[in-house]
Order: C-alpha cells, then structure tokens, then sequence
C-alpha cells in the first residue's frame, strides 16, 4: 500500500522536498519539540505526462495518546480550520455562477437572508456577500459566542444584531468567522441542500478529493486500510485511525511563567454534531493527498487536471484571486510586501514572487495552504514549471513558525535562492518580541491585586445567587469560591439549595478542579462559571479591587461523562486575561472588556469609560 511519502510514479526528476529540506523538517520539529507535520508540494509542469508533478511527506507522529505512536502519513486527516474558507468563498461563487439564483458579489444580505440584522444601522442595510468574504462588516471576532446551537446556522445569524461592532462598516479588516458561518446558509436557503452536501456534491467529488469531509464522527471512525504501511520500516498495524490528534500545551501560564505540557487534545474539541455552525468558517477535515487535486485545480486555471473539466468558472476564481482589504499596509519583513486580503487568501510577494495563501487554526492544529502561480522559468530543476502550491499540516497549535519555516525553505530551494533561517526569525519575532510585549502589557490589568484592594460594591458572594444573560453570549450562572482552599459551599441562607447543588457538582468537576488548582484561591476571592461555547467550558473571575475582577476564558476537554483520562487532561486560556466590572445601580450587570471580543485593524476603537456603555459584551442581571 501507500508509503509515508511519494511521489508520481516512474518520475527520475529531481524532488520537490529535496533531502535537505526533508532534514530541515525533521530538525525543526525536534528543535520545536512539535509532534508531527505533513506536506504536499505540486509543481504545473506542462512536461510532466499528466501536466502536475507533486510529492508528499509525512513526519513525525499523529497521535501519541497511546503506545506505540502513531506517525503522520499523507493520507493522516488534520483539522484544517480557516483553510476551509476558500471552499465557502468557492462555493458562493458557484451559487453567483447560477444565473437562475439571481446573485451577485454585491447582492446585500439583508435582500437575503430574513434572520440578517447587525447592530450597526448600515451595516445591517448594506453589507453584501463580498463585505462578509473580506471581512469589513465593521464587527470584530466575537469568537466567544460561537456555540454549537439547537437552531444551528439560522440561530447564529439571528444572534449577530446582539453583538456590538468596533469600527465603522467598511472602514477596516476585522477577521469574523461568524460572517462565513452566515455565507454557509446560502445553499440552504436558495436551493434546500446543506452547505456540507453542496460541497460534497460540486467541490470535494468532481476535484477528486475523496477523503474530505465535515463529518467528526466520519473522520473519527475512518482507519487505514490492510496492509497500509504506516511507517519506513513497514510496520503494518490493523485498525489504526486515521485521524489526528491535535496537541496543545495545557496549564501554559505566561503570568506564572509555566510554559506547560505539550498534551494531545483528546476527544478532539468538537464532538459529532456540534460541528454544523463552524462549518464554512472551519470545518473540513482532510489530508495533504487530497491538497494535491486542489492545488492542481486552483493553479490549473480552476480546471481539474484528472478530468479537464471546469471547477472554478473563470470569473470566480478570477474574484477569489483578487485582493480587496489592505491587511499589512506596510512590509514585516524586507524579502515581503504589504498583504492584501481577497475572499478567504491573502495575496503578497516573497523575494520578487506572489503568494496567494490562507492559514488555519482549531485547538491543537495548525495549517498553511499557499501557492504561486507565476514562476514560469523560475525553478531550474524544471524549467518548464509555471507554478507551485505547498500546504503544510501541524497538530501542533503551536506549530505557526514551524509551517512558515518548512514553506519558506521549500519555496527558496527550489527557487534557489540564498536560505534563510526564518525559524530563528519567526521564534525571536513572535515568541520573544511579540509575547513580551503582550503579557507585559495584559500583566498591569491581571494579578497581583493592589496591596490594599478596595471592596466590591456587594460581598462577593452573592453573586452565587445572581445570574447573567446576554443574548448572544448565553446565560451565566456565577459560583463562589471563598477565600481558602476550594472545599464545600458557605452555608449561608443567601444561597438557594438549587444553585448551591449545582456548583457543587459543577465545582468537583475534572476541569473545574484543575483550573481550581491554578488559582489563588487561599488569597484572591474567586467566580468560577460554567461557559459551554465553542472555544470555551468556564469563565474565572478573580478579585482585582472595587468592581473589578480579571478574567480568564478557559477550554478544557473533559466532558460530561468525565471519559478523558487523566493522562490526557487539557486546560488551556490561563496565558489570556481580560477584566470585567460587576456593575450595580439602577441596571445591574457585569461589563467584560480588555479584548475579549476580539478587536483588531487599524481603524477600531475600544469602548471608553465605566459601566455598561464601556462593555465589549454586556451580560445584564436576570
């Protein structure tokens, strides 16, 4: 069967991953300490038989929640998270391509989708489909009320008109996933037929990309083949998923400078049937074989080279290529130039050559798909090659500067251009430079409290007894833990025997323990809330001084029936804090700010000031 890596057969050219780089790729996830890494690299080649050449490469191990590990292969599935966004950018676009459907890159939602409302007035009025591809809604992330909802996508989008915007409509870039979550209703609404199922049916099948899917529960039960040799010594081994296990660094504190431990994420975070709304923003799950089909179509004109048959309509890709929203007006690096964002790929230049290129990011997985489709007479090796598409796969979530680095040294070796140790780079950039600056800047509003902390405006406890709603964020029902070691409720008449149950057994959970276990509870007066969302299970607040207290938003992957091992406990958020005010009065209600909702451009402005005005997300007592 398949070995670990391959390339078209009978070729005796030179290799697109050539000895070096394929030594550079093993150096790098020991130095990095990251556990495994998958590549495919395709090359149009107008000499080669079926006009493509590619090779694929797997490295390292997959999974390492049992013993032996399993290694990465090429036809490992990953979680390829926001590299999902070309398939829904494509897909709209094949809806526009549909005459008999009536819509155009312009067409406003609002004519669309009756569940569309924004708060912003003209935003809500005006924002077409291509305002929700590239990202300049005026709406900042707001990734914390992402949830898995009874009323999937439809519930998502009647939500949006609840969440508060950062910047003027169309004034800056501000990256929302909900604005692709809201794009995947299209093919429900206009034809009856899932997003999932539209995909499936004009995408994934006709390009010959067999092993995608949206499915967890498809790709959780998916294993190799008999006989599949899973590693170089061909060891064959029998009823071996197939599916990755991403990995994350759980209890990572940069406060409490702990750099953590590297745990695979088991289950992964999402389970069968929760997946649905963060389809079109993050959903697919696939391997790098089946990159080799789509980077051959996208390279290849939006023509698929197996069948030669059109994919991509001319005009489509033609859209999707074209970049829209300035992202980096001014160059990182001098061998770059400022990015531009299209719908779902930036567009930029390495050393003289443009890259169109998008990444992606789910808890424990990281992943980088790119191409470069003018290097005519560029790759001595072949010259005869027009163009070239890489895409690197890590279950690592801290794996950005190890894709980077493999994508950059693959494209300078068969460019042949001067190496450049952009790992050394990227590390010194992003974890020694950017960091610093973060946790020093996040430090001055989180621990330690002043020597003398002033009082909240109510005992603390009795937040136990209130609850919080915002309609988007959900409901939070807050419980108390008492200064000391975390132990049994204060017996107090204040609580309800219904709420004080509920803690209970909500506080001897296996992450509410763990998390309880980093926390100063001996010391610091302490909200612990349940906070079931996509990328969260609780909520910390803290004591600070007067109404404030600092926040952590933290994910952690034992669920309700307590199945995960202890072996394989991951809690992960304790490295972000942000700051809520409880704020009394006339309307009572806890303001969260300090970048919880995800502000970023250049153009977007905080709320100023104290009080619900001053809140990012407003939960009002209920």
């Amino acid at each position: 069967m398949l070995p670990p890596q391959d390339r078209e057969a009978g070729a005796q050219q030179p290799r697109l991953i050539s000895t070096s780089v394929e030594s550079y790729i093993h150096d790098l996830l020991s130095i990095h300490s990251s556990p495994g890494l998958a590549v495919a690299v395709v090359l149009k080649d107008p000499s080669a038989s079926t006009g493509f050449r590619h090779q694929l490469l797997g490295v390292g191990s997959a999974r390492t929640s049992s013993s032996p590990h399993v290694p990465v292969t090429p036809d490992t599935l990953f979680a390829i998270a926001s590299n999902s966004k070309l398939f829904l950018a494509l897909a709209t676009g094949l809806l526009i391509s549909n005459h008999s459907l009536d819509i155009q890159w312009t067409t406003k939602l609002a004519s669309l989708i009756p569940e569309w409302e924004l708060q912003d007035r003209i935003a809500s009025q005006e924002a077409t489909i291509l305002d929700l591809l590239v990202h300049r809604t005026g709406m900042p992330r707001h990734d914390f009320a992402g949830a898995p909802l009874e009323g999937g996508v439809p519930a998502m989008i009647a939500n949006l008109r609840h969440l508060r915007p950062s910047a003027p409509f169309r004034s800056t870039f501000q990256y929302n996933n909900m604005m692709f979550e809201t794009l995947s209703y299209l093919s429900q609404w206009l034809l009856n037929v899932s997003f999932e199922s539209f995909v499936n049916e004009h995408i994934f099948k006709p390009a010959g990309m067999n092993a995608s899917t949206y499915s967890v529960k498809e790709a959780e039960a998916r294993t190799y083949p008999p006989g599949y040799v899973l590693a170089d010594n061909n060891n064959k081994l029998s009823s071996v998923p197939m599916m990755a296990e991403g990995h994350q660094y759980s209890l990572r504190d940069f406060y409490a400078e702990e750099r953590g431990e590297l745990r695979p994420t088991v289950p992964y975070f999402q389970r069968p049937g929760e997946e649905r709304v963060w389809a079109g923003a993050g959903g697919i799950l696939t391997s790098v074989r089946d990159m080799v089909p789509w980077l051959s179509t996208l390279l290849n004109g939006g023509v698929v080279p197996r069948t030669n048959s059109t994919l991509i309509p001319e005009a489509v890709l033609a859209r999707l290529e074209t970049g829209v929203m300035v992202t980096e007006g001014k160059a990182s690096y001098p061998e770059l130039s400022p990015k531009v964002y299209g719908p779902a790929q930036w567009r930029y230049s390495y050393r003289g050559h443009e890259i169109i290129e998008h990444g992606g990011n789910n808890p424990g997985f990281k992943t980088q798909v790119a191409r470069l489709p003018n290097l005519s007479g560029k790759i001595p090796s072949f010259p005869n090659a027009t163009g070239l598409g890489i895409a690197v796969f890590s279950n690592d979530a801290d794996g950005d500067v190890v894709l980077e680095s493999v994508k950059l040294r693959i494209i300078d070796d068969l460019l042949r251009l001067s190496e450049i140790d952009w790992y050394s780079r990227l590390v010194v950039h992003l974890f020694l430079k950017e960091v610093d600056v973060y946790v020093a800047k996040k430090r001055n509003m989180a621990l330690p409290r002043p020597q003398n902390p002033q009082p909240p405006p109510h005992p603390i406890y009795l937040l136990q007894e209130r609850s919080f709603e915002h309609a988007a964020y959900g409901l939070l029902k807050p419980c108390y833990i008492p200064p000391g070691a975390p132990g049994p409720r204060i017996n107090t008449a204040a609580y309800s025997a219904e709420r004080a149950l509920s803690c209970d057994t909500f506080l001897q959970h296996p992450t509410t323990q763990l998390l309880l276990s980093k926390t100063p509870v001996k010391d610091v007066p302490t909200i612990i809330i349940p906070f079931r969302r996509t990328f969260a299970t609780h909520l910390r607040l803290t004591h600070w001084s007067g109404p404030w207290f600092n926040v952590t938003v933290a994910w952690g992957n034992h669920g309700p029936d307590d199945s995960v091992e202890d072996s394989n406990r991951v809690l992960i958020g304790l490295d972000e804090r942000f700051e809520v005010e409880w704020v009394t009065g006339e309307e009572e209600g806890l303001a969260f700010r300090g970048g919880i909702w995800g502000m970023e451009g250049p153009d977007a402005t905080a709320p100023e000031g104290t009080g619900k005005a001053a809140a990012e997300i407003w939960f009002a007592k209920v």
